[in-house]
C-alpha cells in the first residue's frame, strides 16, 4: 500500500460527504457520513498493516516544522491541507500498541447561520461587545463550526481584531473584511491555552476565541478577559446549560465557588449547547439547540445554586422574548415540524418521561 493512499482516502471522504475518516492498523477503513459509520469494503481497500499506517502518518506529518519519532508518539494533533481541495484536523493515536488516524474534514468555506439552521439569536449574540459565551456539546456536535460562523459574521460587519487560540487551527478567515483575525496554534505559535490567554490581553483584541477551557486557570483567564471589556467565546464539554455551569464550578475548590458564581452572574452572556441529529427525511443532520441567554431571572438563579433547577423553565418561558430555549423544547419543535423522528428526539431528550408524555406516550 502506497503511503499516499491516505490522500486518496481523504479525497474519497470529501466526495462522499464524510465528516470523519477512521483508519487503524489491522482494521477496515471506516467513514462517518451523516452521523453513521460506514465501512469501506475490504475488496476496495484492504486493512492497513502497522507499517502501512506508520507510512501514512509520515506522509501526513511531512510538512510539520518538527518531525516526531512515530514510535514514540502516543497522540498528535495537527491540520493537513489536501491540494487546496480541503483541510483536515488530524489526530494520530496509539491504540493496542498500534496506530490510528482520525481525520475530520474542515470545510474551506465557513458556513453561514442559514446554512447551519441556526436561529436569529446567533446574529444577536454576534453583536455582543463584551462578556463570555460558552459553546457546549460533545465532540463532533458542530460547536466549533457555529463559533466560526459567528466570528465570520462579526468580521464581515465590524472593524474588530479577533484573536483565536486553537489546537489545531481549523477554519481560515478572509482578512479582506472589516475585521481581522489573528490565529494562534497550540504547539506552533504558543505553548498552551493558558499562555495564549495570558498573552492575548497584550494583543489588542476585541474578540477572543479561547478554545476549550478545562482547568481553573484557563477559566479564570477567560473570565478576566471578559471582565476587562472583551467578548470571549469558549467551548466546554457538557450536554446542557446547567451541566456547563456545573463543569465550570467543579474546576474550582469548594471555597472559591461562591466567588465564581458571582463572576459568572456578572459576565456570562449566553450558553449554547448543541447536538446533531439525523433528519427524518433525506440524508443529512440538523442541529438541536439549548440556548440560555442571561437575563435578570437567569442571573438571580446563577447566584444561588439551589435555584439552578429553575433555569430550564426560565429558558423555556423566555423563548419568545429572548430567543432562549431548553433542549427538550427545541426537540419537540423539530418533531412537530417533521424534521426529526420522535424516536430520535426521545433518545436524545433530557427528560425522557416528560418528553414522551408531551406526545401522548406513556
Amino acid at each position: 500500500m502506497d503511503h499516499a493512499l491516505i490522500d486518496e482516502l481523504l479525497r474519497i471522504a470529501c466526495r462522499n460527504g464524510a465528516s470523519d475518516i477512521i483508519i487503524r492498523s489491522h482494521d477496515r477503513i471506516r467513514m462517518r457520513i451523516h452521523g453513521d459509520i460506514i465501512t469501506v469494503p475490504a475488496a476496495k481497500v484492504s486493512e492497513p498493516s502497522r507499517q502501512q499506517t506508520i507510512a501514512m502518518i509520515q506522509h501526513l506529518i511531512r510538512s510539520l516544522p518538527a518531525q516526531p519519532d512515530i514510535e514514540e508518539v502516543q497522540n498528535l494533533d495537527f491540520h493537513y491541507a489536501l491540494e487546496e481541495m480541503a483541510y483536515f484536523r488530524i489526530h494520530v493515536m496509539r491504540t493496542n500498541n498500534d496506530f490510528g488516524i482520525i481525520a475530520r474534514l474542515i470545510p474551506q468555506d465557513i458556513p453561514n447561520f442559514g446554512t447551519l439552521n441556526l436561529p436569529p439569536i446567533f446574529e444577536d449574540m454576534s453583536n455582543y461587545r463584551n462578556g463570555i459565551i460558552f459553546m457546549a456539546g460533545s465532540t463532533g456536535s458542530g460547536k466549533s463550526t457555529s463559533m466560526a460562523a459567528m466570528l465570520n459574521y462579526i468580521i464581515r460587519h465590524r472593524p474588530v481584531h479577533a484573536v483565536t487560540i486553537e489546537n489545531p487551527i481549523e477554519f481560515c478567515y478572509d482578512n479582506s473584511f472589516l475585521g481581522t483575525v489573528s490565529q494562534r496554534e497550540i504547539g506552533t505559535d504558543v505553548a498552551s491555552y493558558s499562555q495564549g490567554l495570558t498573552d492575548v490581553l497584550r494583543e489588542t483584541p476585541d474578540i477572543i476565541i479561547a478554545g476549550e477551557v478545562r482547568s481553573c486557570d484557563e477559566i479564570q483567564l477567560a473570565l478576566q478577559a471578559a471582565e476587562t471589556g472583551h467578548l470571549v467565546m469558549a467551548t466546554v464539554h457538557a450536554t446542557t446549560a446547567i451541566g456547563s455551569m456545573q463543569r465550570i464550578m467543579t474546576a474550582f475548590p469548594h471555597g472559591e465557588q461562591d466567588s465564581i458564581r458571582e463572576r459568572l452572574s456578572e459576565n456570562l452572556r449566553a450558553i449554547v449547547v448543541q447536538k446533531l441529529l439525523p433528519l427524518k427525511k433525506g440524508r443529512g443532520r440538523i442541529v438541536a439547540l439549548e440556548i440560555m441567554i442571561k437575563n435578570s431571572v437567569v442571573r438571580h438563579c446563577i447566584l444561588k445554586q439551589e435555584n439552578w433547577q429553575d433555569i430550564e423553565r426560565a429558558m423555556e418561558e423566555g423563548h419568545a422574548l429572548y430567543g432562549s430555549q431548553s433542549f427538550d423544547q427545541h426537540l419537540r419543535q423539530l418533531v412537530e415540524d417533521d424534521l426529526v423522528s420522535y424516536e430520535d428526539a426521545l433518545s436524545n431528550a433530557v427528560h425522557h418521561e416528560d418528553f414522551a408524555l408531551y406526545f401522548g406516550h406513556n
